[in-house]
């Protein structure tokens, strides 16, 4: 497999401007993500300049703010390919020689983007996951439960795409159903502002204690250290994603630095993912890793009560399950191929949807499950007293094949795959890997959920009525945050008494 070699002027910036520490690779644990600013940046990514960010902070979505610790270096020309091993400039600080330097961050220029249209993120995020979880089912049809993260495999992807063209970067946006970094940066900047607003909702909601909601997406980028980067590609993950690089060294200890990734993922992700990287994923060759971590613990707006254990249909047998029982009715619509009711969690601003088809038409309406249906599915026209049954889905899922059947093919094959956006030449760089697991937990009192998605990339309004609603057979459930509506998870159940 070819390496890479010292990327063409046109498109590459001094390393003068970074500082990236490869002795960052050996704790990896302690890597630190970009804060994201609230100011809103015209269309796509300021070029002109990079410097090392001023704020290196624990997580990079709405809900982290904890800063550890601060850099800054000089600008310089635009000439010359960034390089993680070039000498600190001299009017930033100098670090400490030898193996012990602290981790360091490199971040390309420009304030994180505002948010993007609301509807056209909750479109292309549905449309984008209703494909992906038909793929997945498709691909293992005797799986009982099925969950994803329509959000994290979005992000992920879309942080790829920030380093494509050509064909490859056609292909990827034909899936996500948004064009172009621009629209794919405001699909995520949306969702980020409604996940805000939702927190904040949550916290002034006097019946709640701080712990009643959670909702921690995160970013992170780990660079081979010395391998050349195109400074364009970094102002984008700044300014689409608020994302800072970290220092790795695949090169030397491949596998230490599987383990502290996925420590990381683990941290963010309450130990609900403990390995996202299985074995063997990063290797030698592997130049850089691009990783979304997502937790969420909320409580509901009205608690269930313990129901008694019922009948659930699943489509091949009847079983014994146990259930909750809405104390209050709740909003949704009773139709005739599918039934449905939102279920608000504390402050109402992320809410359960739970859609249930006719016996018999669960494949038929997953078949057509797309932004309309969930749309429909959303309306308040009536009051159903909804019993449903308790569920815990953990679900890996094989992405990278999903993605291919999805269209997504050359950013996989070595020499097909133009990532030059990020480095090097058309066919330098593909993706080896790319995985994704989602956890998700629904009991009476709320819901625990996280996924993570990682990815190597190698060298080489009628009168309400009160009706009821019992879910009994296979349903399909999300989870959005309520200012767009855009689905954080998804997920298809036909057993619900199968925890795996």
């Amino acid at each position: 497999m070819n390496t890479l070699g010292t990327a063409d002027a046109a498109g590459a910036v001094t390393r003068r401007r970074f500082l990236l520490v490869a002795a960052a690779a050996a704790s990896g644990v302690a890597a630190s993500l970009a804060g994201c600013s609230a100011e809103s940046n015209a269309g796509g990514p300021d070029t002109s300049v990079d410097s090392v960010s001023e704020t290196a902070r624990s997580g990079g979505g709405p809900a982290s703010t904890q800063a550890e610790g601060t850099l800054s270096a000089e600008p310089a020309t635009s000439s010359d390919p960034i390089r993680s091993s070039d000498p600190a400039p001299t009017s930033g600080p100098v670090p400490t020689p030898g193996p012990a330097r602290p981790p360091q961050a490199l971040r390309g220029t420009g304030a994180r983007r505002g948010p993007g249209d609301a509807a056209a993120a909750r479109t292309a995020l549905t449309d984008f996951g209703a494909d992906f979880l038909r793929q997945a089912r498709g691909l293992d049809p005797s799986a009982a439960n099925t969950a994803i993260s329509p959000y994290s495999l979005f992000t992920v992807l879309a942080m790829a795409r920030a380093g494509a063209k050509g064909k490859t970067a056609a292909q990827i946006d034909a899936a996500l159903r948004a064009k172009g970094v621009g629209a794919q940066g405001a699909v995520i900047s949306a969702v980020d502002a409604g996940v805000t607003a939702a927190i904040a909702a949550a916290k002034k909601d006097r019946r709640g204690a701080a712990e009643s909601m959670t909702i921690q997406p995160v970013n992170q980028t780990w660079i081979q250290d010395g391998f050349q980067v195109r400074h364009e590609y970094l102002d984008a993950l700044a300014v689409q994603y608020g994302i800072e690089a970290m220092a790795a060294d695949f090169a030397a200890d491949p596998e230490k630095m599987r383990l502290a990734i996925n420590n990381w993922v683990a941290e963010r992700t309450n130990d609900l993912i403990p390995e996202l990287f299985p074995e063997k994923s990063i290797d030698p060759l592997t130049v850089l890793v691009l990783v979304n971590a997502l937790y969420l613990k909320a409580a509901w707006d009205e608690p269930f009560s313990k129901g008694q254990p019922a009948t659930f249909h699943t489509g091949d047998s009847d079983i014994l399950a146990p259930t909750m029982i809405t104390n209050e009715p709740v909003r949704g619509v009773v139709g005739k191929d599918w039934s449905a009711a939102t279920i608000p969690y504390l402050g109402r601003g992320v809410a359960m949807t739970v859609l249930v088809p006719a016996l018999g038409r669960f494949a038929a309406v997953l078949g057509a499950l797309d932004a309309g249906l969930f749309d429909r599915a959303r309306a308040d026209r009536d009051l159903l007293q909804v019993t449903m049954p308790l569920f815990s889905v953990t679900a890996t899922q094989d992405a990278l094949k999903v993605a291919q059947r999805l269209g997504i093919r050359d950013i996989f094959e070595y020499g097909l795959a133009d990532l030059s956006g990020i480095a090097g030449r058309p066919g330098d760089l593909y993706a080896a890997a790319f995985v994704h697991q989602a956890v998700v937990t629904v009991d009476e009192k709320g819901t625990e959920a996280a996924a993570a998605t990682g990815m190597t990339i190698a060298t080489m309004s009628l009168k309400p009525t009160t009706e009821e609603l019992i879910v009994n057979r296979p349903f399909i459930f999300w989870i959005s945050e309520t200012r767009t509506g855009a689905p954080l998870f998804l997920g298809a159940v036909t057993d619900p008494t199968a925890s795996a």
